[in-house]
């Protein structure tokens, strides 16, 4: 008899049949993705997995009523026994078949000798400064090294089948792509960031989860084929990521298949979130190199274009990154696969080495993030206090976490004012906005305001209303946005540059002539130390202030070492000016 729950391996490290079914299921779906321009979706005709027995014969009803006779029962025991055998016999020989070689396989050479873009066209400015890593020393003599195991790549997939022209067939497991790609990223960056540790990585099976990120800050999986994760891995990843760890794929050869495989499990991860191509200014593309320019190769063309990565965020922090186009090739010093996409040579390396350095620069920052957060639960407060609106819209709203929080005990603790600690989160279209006087914006991307909430809040700021709005982590997506979008709001107004003598910053709660920048602010603009806010104004009365810095970070004291923001009690004196003179105009 076959009891219930029983399933069917197929080949080595096969799927289950509840996640074969999962797979044919989840494979329509969209991808969800913003923005990500690959060329052609996978080709599912021929990715499709062997048909699996299991799938029809194996399933038990449960709590059936049907009743059988002696005979029948016979009979259905002798079929059952048939249809078992078959199953482990089908299932044993059966193996995915794919269209596309392996990595490990000699690829064919190119029809023509590929143009060639001059070695220094790879060049890019190389910072002085390494960025944040997880441990630095500024001692003369350097200690010994510290040995850090700090990646892990993760083993995943099944045994895979590809016949070559000859008809020879060769069987690979999915997940090994490169390789050797983990370990030479790994080396190459102990070499490049020389921060006196000595970073290791290890290959650790992804059923074998949860992975703990003070441990582990970064899991790396490659490859060039259609994935589908099980359950307890979407679980697994969903808590490692929520406790601040970085998950790093790369499509080894540029195979559009694995991106879209990526951003659609993903999507099982965090239904509510996106991919978002990261903009130039992102700390990605500039910790320990700055690119602007990488060396591509796509069909055996090589050209110059600007870097392509995808991610996931969680509050600012790039927490699932996708990097579409290969560089394993490049970071093992193996051929190129002509009909693949990659990065050539030290445009590949550069980057990777900006992708280590990355995250283990935000593992503060990430535990930060998953820390719980004190919020106020009591009834809002009665009468003549200070209270203020979060604002939700479309975009990247609510990258601080407890924000409101920070703000009012600021407030409270430094002017006496009585505050409304009860957290107010109002949509940009909804007529309840009309309720708050002042209100909150912020965000790190782009984003485009409907009709309804720009009508809504050209209303809101007519009518007395006033709109405190900073770029959080100082990025320029969001700040070019909003500089678009309030335009339309008030087309009769644009934003103002204060000047240092403007009463805001002088006559407030606490005269400000200088604050401190964040090293990121001052890495571009060395030498910057007065504040820096515009403002909107409508028959001379300011409706809208806002910062093109990150002023939020610094208030909530997080431990964002990205972030192009005011620095720590700077950015909380700013603040509390900026409310105080609102307040009393």
């Amino acid at each position: 008899m076959v009891s219930a729950g029983a399933k069917c391996v197929a080949g080595n490290g096969g799927s289950d049949a509840v996640n074969r079914a999962q797979r044919a299921e989840i494979r329509g779906q969209e991808s969800g993705v913003r923005g990500l321009s690959l060329d052609h979706r996978p080709d599912h005709r021929r990715l499709n997995l062997w048909p699996d027995p299991c799938l029809y014969f194996c399933r038990v009803s449960h709590g059936s009523s049907a009743t059988w006779s002696r005979d029948r029962q016979g009979s259905r025991q002798w079929w059952t026994t048939i249809l078992v055998v078959m199953c482990f016999v089908v299932s044993a020989s059966a193996q995915r078949q794919v269209s596309f070689p392996p990595a490990e396989s000699r690829p064919p050479p190119p029809v023509k000798e590929p143009p060639r873009t001059q070695t220094s066209g790879e060049e890019t400015d190389i910072l002085l400064d390494s960025g944040p890593t997880m441990r630095k020393t500024q001692d003369r003599t350097p200690p010994p090294p510290t040995t850090l195991t700090v990646m892990y790549k993760l083993k995943y997939g099944t045994t895979l089948e590809y016949v070559h022209t000859d008809g020879r067939v060769q069987q690979f497991e999915q997940w090994k792509s490169y390789p050797n790609d983990a370990s030479a990223l790994v080396s190459l960056t102990n070499h490049r960031l020389d921060d006196g540790n000595n970073y290791q990585y290890a290959e650790m099976a992804l059923e074998h989860g949860p992975f703990d990120p003070l441990d582990i800050p970064i899991l790396f999986m490659a490859g060039d084929y259609e994935f589908v994760f099980r359950d307890e891995e979407v679980k697994n990843l969903r808590q490692y990521l929520l406790e601040g760890g970085t998950v790093i794929f790369n499509a080894a050869r540029g195979r559009d298949e694995f991106s879209y495989s990526v951003v659609r499990e993903t999507r099982r991860l965090f239904p509510e979130k996106t991919f978002m191509r990261l903009p130039p200014d992102h700390p990605i593309f500039n910790t320990r190199y700055r690119l602007k320019e990488v060396l591509t190769m796509i069909g055996g063309v090589r050209a110059m274009s600007p870097p392509e990565i995808y991610a996931l965020d969680i509050g600012t922090r790039a927490a699932v990154i996708l990097a579409p186009v290969g560089m394993g090739a490049s970071w093992s010093d193996t051929e190129y696969q002509p009909a693949g996409k990659h990065l050539v040579g030290e445009s590949a390396r550069r980057l990777g080495v900006n992708l280590v350095a990355y995250a283990l620069g935000v593992t503060a920052y990430g535990r930060f993030l998953a820390q719980e957060f004190p919020i106020y639960e009591g009834a809002s407060e009665v009468g003549d206090v200070f209270r203020f609106a979060l604002i939700q819209y479309s975009g990247s709203w609510d990258v601080n976490p407890a924000i409101q929080t920070s703000v009012q005990v600021a407030l409270n603790d430094n002017t006496g004012i009585a505050v409304d600690y009860a957290p107010h989160i109002v949509r940009l279209d909804d007529p309840r906005l009309m309720n708050y006087p002042l209100s909150f914006m912020t965000g790190h991307y782009d984003f485009e305001l409907t009709p309804g909430e720009k009508s809504n809040l050209a209303a809101y700021l007519r009518r007395g209303g006033v709109l405190v709005a900073s770029a959080a982590g100082g990025l320029s997506p969001f700040d070019k946005a909003f500089r678009r979008e309030i335009k339309k709001v008030i087309p009769d107004g644009g934003l103002i540059p204060l000047p240092p003598s403007h009463p805001l910053f002088l006559s407030g709660w606490n005269a400000i002539h200088q604050v401190r920048y964040t090293a990121p602010v001052l890495r571009d603009h060395p030498g910057l130390d007065t504040p820096e806010l515009y403002a909107v104004f409508i028959q001379n009365r300011p409706t809208v202030i806002y910062s093109p810095w990150d002023l939020l970070s610094g208030v909530n004291r997080e431990s964002n070492v990205y972030a192009k923001g005011v620095a720590g009690d700077d950015a909380t004196r700013l603040l509390i000016n900026t409310l105080t003179y609102l307040l009393s105009h």
